[in-house]
């Protein structure tokens, strides 16, 4: 199956500053991969500090400026710039400026990262970002282990 997903196609998930457009979806790469371009509004949470066991993750920033926290160092990453995040390694990101950030996000393998995207906007939806269970049960079906708390899921800055 191929696919051609334009510029400004509209997002497949939307939730407090946050719009998801899938780009190469796991089940169109046999779960290998999952590509997906993530734009945050200014001051938006992105995700409080966690790891992966076995999810590899890449950040390629297209325009504005996001805030990466990763493994234990904190960086401003522009257009252009690209981070690569390996299994088991801390990291945390956010919109911290006054200007929306727009990103290329990957996963490999997928492990049905769409879900994940889909089950956030539901509890966003229904104000449980902040739920300690609703969130735990979530990010243990998508090998995604939290470290600090969920406060960086929820919480808006500047």
């Amino acid at each position: 199956m191929a696919a051609l997903i334009r510029h400004d196609a509209k997002p497949d998930v939307a939730f407090g500053g946050v719009r998801v457009t899938y780009l190469a979806r796991s089940d169109a790469t046999t779960d290998a991969l999952g590509i997906y371009r993530l734009t945050l509004d200014p001051g938006t949470p992105g995700a409080g500090l966690h790891r992966h066991a076995r999810l590899t993750e890449t950040f390629a920033v297209e325009a504005g400026t996001l805030a990466l926290h990763l493994d234990g160092a904190e960086f401003d990453l522009g257009p252009g710039d690209f981070a690569l995040v390996r299994p088991g390694t801390p990291h945390a990101f956010a919109n911290r400026s006054d200007q929306p950030v727009r990103f290329i996000l990957s996963f490999t393998p997928a492990l049905a990262r769409e879900g994940f995207f889909e089950s956030l906007a539901d509890l966003a939806a229904a104000e449980r970002l902040s739920d300690a269970e609703a969130m735990e049960d979530l990010m243990l079906r998508y090998d995604q282990e939290p470290l600090a708390g969920f406060e960086g899921w929820s919480t808006r800055g500047g």
